[in-house]
């Protein structure tokens, strides 16, 4: 503590308030990284959904246009 020159009381109660800070700003941090983490799941997910869908949409899409050429043919 010779380094220092204020009192060992006042850095004891400013080294403490800086840990408390650090641990407060770790612990916004840590929620935010979850939150951040739980929505880039629900998005994927969500996005697979969609995608799935779509890909059973553009497969409907396509045998009807197949069925209406093949009519369209016999005709």
């Amino acid at each position: 503590m010779q380094e220092f020159k204020s009192p060992s009381s006042r850095l004891a109660r400013l080294f403490h308030k800086g840990r408390d800070n650090w641990k407060q700003r770790a612990l916004e941090k840590q929620k935010k990284l979850r939150a951040l983490e739980i929505k880039v799941r629900d998005l994927s997910a969500s996005r697979d959904y969609w995608k799935n869908r779509a890909k059973i949409a553009e497969e409907k899409l396509q045998k009807a246009n197949i069925e209406t050429v093949q009519e369209k043919k016999r005709d």
